[in-house]
This record gives structure tokens, C-alpha cells and sequence, in this order.
């Protein structure tokens, strides 16, 4: 493997940070210049098989989590990655993998033969999972975004023949706890998203990940400043100007500080009712949130966006099945979420 260096922006604290090349065999893969491709997936709890000292406790080394039990998840990840249901997408964005050598492991066995080249990785000071970027062609900077109390956001910029796209990969706080303090955290993790993003004025700026909240969440909360707030709300304007996202779902709204919602657009269409399902409700927790240049008739427009929801990761009655390390059985809580943009 050959390693690149990294820039940042000033000003930024780098939590930790890792570029690298994958130098695998290759199967011939075509990349559709037309399109281009973005999957969101929170892989739950994806640890390795040696003892690092920051994993779980309960993925120490043991007669039931092994070598075997581990390449057994990777293989089981690569299989839903590589589904026909997604094909071939230029990005993945993962969640909860322990660190930098999982993604390495995932792309020598298994992803690189499909092109995927190019891994960055950021995880927080003594936190046990990771969010990391993956790609087919190198990114022309990358960098790590600190949030105060929770994980740091993952940004990396790529040069396309239709202008610059710029992601930032996310995994928000937990709804684990007393709602106001959670939400608190993940109203920090908006202030930043949006202080990063005006970095990028005229490039297409995709925020994606694991938000853990729905884009309606406020309407169940309203003593409480929400992360995401609806545009069509009379306090919208005030909570933006504090650091929430505005959000819509109507494509005539979009615009430099308005961000579109997929899930909230009438005229989207999913074959399953959210992309996790958690105290016996089913949520949109993975998002995908663009800015006002997806819909200016240049460059990358929107197409499509999919929650996958391959037969390998679900339970008989349609629910994602979870990863249990007690059976070794189970893929994750989550499901894929694929944003496709065309080229008009």
C-alpha cells in the first residue's frame, strides 16, 4: 500500500486521519461516466480480530469472536456492498468500523477487485468506531472536522468531470439518553456541517450518514432546539440562524442555506418505510441532505435515491437483522441508503 499526504484546512483539528491506495488485482469494472453513485451504511459494531485496546470489550479475542467470525463479517458486508440492487458506486461512506485496518482488510479481500482504491478514515479521541470514506478515485483533499462531544465529521472533495463534489461523511450522536442532551450534541454537529460547507460556496456539497434523528423529529420535541428543522416551520429561521440545518423536501427551495431532504419529497418513492428500525419503530436516521446546486440544470443534478434492502440483511418480517455477536449471525440495524446523481 502507498500512503499520500493529507491536507487540511487552517484552523481544523485533525482527530486522526489516513489516505491510502489499495494495491489490489483488479476485475475489469466500467464506471458509468453519466452517473455517480453514493451509499451511506452504518455497518454496526464492525471490530476486528486482534486486541487493540480501544475495541468493545465483548470483540476482545475469544473462542466466539476469532479470525474466522471476523473474515465471516466481511464477507457478509462485501456481499450487501456488492449487491446488483447497488452496482458500482464511485463513494462509500461506512459507519461504526473499529479503524483504519478493517477498511484495509474489507478492500485487500473483497472491495478492491471491484475498483474501490482509495480509503480515508476519522475516529475521535477513546471512542471505539470509525467513519470512513471509501472510494474509486482519489480525492483531491481530505480533511477531519472536530465536533465538541461527539464524533468527528469526514470531508473529502473529488474532481469530477461535472464539477467538484464535496461529502461529508457523518455519524451523529446516539438518541441513547435524555433527548435535550443528545440533541444538544447533534445541534453541535450542525453548526459545524454548516460552517464547513460555506468553505465550498459553488461546488456540490452531499452531507450523508448517520444523523440519528428523522428530518421530522422536531415535531415531536418543540421545547427543544432541533439539529434538523423544517423550512415550512415559523421558527425555522430563528433555530437556522442558531446552527440548525434548514431542510426541505420541495425542489423550488433549495438554495444556499436550505438543504434538500430526499425522505421529505413526495415524489421519492422507497421500498422500505426508513433505513433503521429501532424501538420497534422504523426511522430515516440515515440521511442524505444536498445543497441548492442539485438542481440548477449544471453539472450533477439528482436522480435517485434507495434504501437497499438486500434479502441477506433482513429478518422474515422485513426488519433489518441486526448483527447479534452472541449467535454470529446477522449483518446490521441499519440498511444501505444510495443517492445517484445524473449527468444532464
Amino acid at each position: 500500500m502507498k500512503k499520500y499526504t493529507v491536507l487540511t484546512f487552517p484552523l481544523l483539528i485533525l482527530v486522526l486521519l489516513i489516505l491510502v491506495g489499495c494495491g489490489c488485482t483488479l476485475d475489469a469494472q466500467i464506471s458509468n461516466e453519466k452517473e455517480f453513485k453514493i451509499l451511506t451504511y452504518n455497518v454496526q459494531n464492525l471490530m476486528d480480530d486482534k486486541l487493540d485496546g480501544d475495541e468493545y470489550p465483548e470483540y476482545r479475542p475469544s473462542e466466539k469472536w476469532s479470525t474466522e467470525s471476523y473474515h465471516m463479517r466481511l464477507r457478509t458486508l462485501n456481499e450487501v456492498l456488492t449487491n446488483r440492487s447497488i452496482g458500482l458506486c464511485d463513494v462509500l461512506v461506512l459507519q461504526e468500523i473499529e479503524h483504519e485496518g478493517v477498511i484495509a482488510d474489507l478492500l485487500d479481500r473483497h472491495l478492491g477487485r471491484k475498483g474501490y482504491l482509495w480509503y480515508a478514515v476519522a475516529k475521535g479521541e477513546d471512542s471505539a468506531i470509525a467513519t470512513a470514506v471509501i472510494s474509486r478515485s482519489k480525492p483531491k483533499r481530505v480533511a477531519v472536522h472536530a465536533v465538541e462531544g461527539s464524533r468527528p465529521v469526514l470531508e473529502a472533495v473529488f474532481d469530477t468531470e461535472r464539477g467538484e463534489v464535496v461529502i461529508f461523511a457523518l455519524h451523529a450522536k446516539s438518541q441513547i439518553g435524555e433527548f435535550a442532551e443528545t440533541e444538544a450534541l447533534r445541534l453541535n454537529l450542525s453548526r459545524v456541517l454548516k460552517e464547513a460547507a460555506t468553505r465550498h460556496e459553488g461546488s456540490l456539497i452531499v452531507l450523508c450518514g448517520d444523523f440519528n434523528t428523522d428530518p421530522d423529529s422536531y415535531k415531536n420535541n418543540s421545547a427543544v432546539q432541533p439539529a434538523l428543522i423544517d423550512i415550512g416551520d415559523q421558527r425555522s429561521r430563528t433555530y437556522m440562524a442558531s446552527g440548525s440545518l434548514g431542510i426541505t423536501g420541495r425542489r423550488d427551495l433549495v438554495y444556499s442555506d436550505v438543504w434538500y431532504s430526499p425522505f421529505m419529497d413526495g415524489e421519492n418513492r422507497y421500498d422500505k418505510p426508513g433505513t433503521c428500525y429501532f424501538g420497534g419503530s422504523w426511522h430515516h436516521y440515515d440521511q442524505f441532505l444536498l445543497n441548492g446546486l442539485l438542481f440548477d440544470g449544471l453539472g450533477w443534478e439528482y436522480g435517485s435515491s434507495a434504501i437497499i434492502a438486500p434479502s441477506v440483511a433482513l429478518n422474515t418480517d422485513g426488519t433489518p437483522m441486526a448483527w447479534n455477536l452472541s449467535t454470529l449471525s446477522g449483518v446490521s440495524d441499519h440498511l444501505p441508503l444510495l443517492l445517484t446523481l445524473l449527468r444532464r
